[in-house]
């Protein structure tokens, strides 16, 4: 029986081929209506007094998208909360943290990048959205990061040209070092 190679970075079978990501599919998955739109309603719900959300597309503000921001909350008094989305399909029980996003041309991942109030982590399928402080995250990681990388094995996602590498963080760990950051104590008070 002759094997043909697969297109995606997974075993396929008896053959084993290999799956890669295809990142027009995953763009496609994530603007998905039914999400968004449950997405949106979280958020209404996360920020009472908001008055709308605006979605931000490549295409309509590519300087917006490159630092990370998906969505914009508005409020009645002018202000922002400026959101990154990160789905996931199926719940590990953990919450995969992007290191790089192009590992061969040391492209930092959205963990480093991500300039938003807010990453929203979200596993919709089995009803769970996280919202993240990114500066807390990203404190967390500052003061665990080494030893999650001893702890949790790295996951590479081929996409094709390049790798994407990843981390998760069982739930329970990352938003513990989170609520950590938020009760530090004063040094010499």
């Amino acid at each position: 029986m002759k094997c043909l190679p697969a297109k995606n970075i997974v075993i396929n079978g008896r053959c084993g081929g290999i799956k890669y990501n295809d990142f027009h599919a995953d763009l496609q998955y994530s603007f998905e209506a039914g999400e968004d739109e449950q997405l949106n309603a979280f958020y209404l719900k996360a920020f009472p007094t908001a008055e709308r959300i605006e979605t931000i597309s490549y295409e309509a503000d590519p300087e917006l998208q490159l630092r990370g921001v998906d969505k914009v909350v508005h409020f009645p008094d002018g202000r922002t909360v400026t959101v990154d989305e990160k789905k996931r399909r199926k719940d590990y029980g953990d919450i995969l943290l992007e290191l790089w996003k192009n590992k061969e041309r040391k492209k930092l991942g959205w963990l480093f990048y991500s300039q938003c109030d807010y990453i929203v982590y979200a596993v919709l399928g089995s009803g769970k959205i996280y919202l993240l402080p990114t500066l807390l995250l990203q404190m967390a990681w500052k003061h665990n990061g080494r030893q999650w990388l001893k702890q949790y094995d790295t996951k590479l996602a081929n996409n094709h040209y390049y790798n994407t590498e990843n981390i998760p963080i069982p739930t329970d760990v990352l938003l513990a070092a989170i609520s950590a950051e938020m009760k530090q104590e004063a040094k010499g008070a």
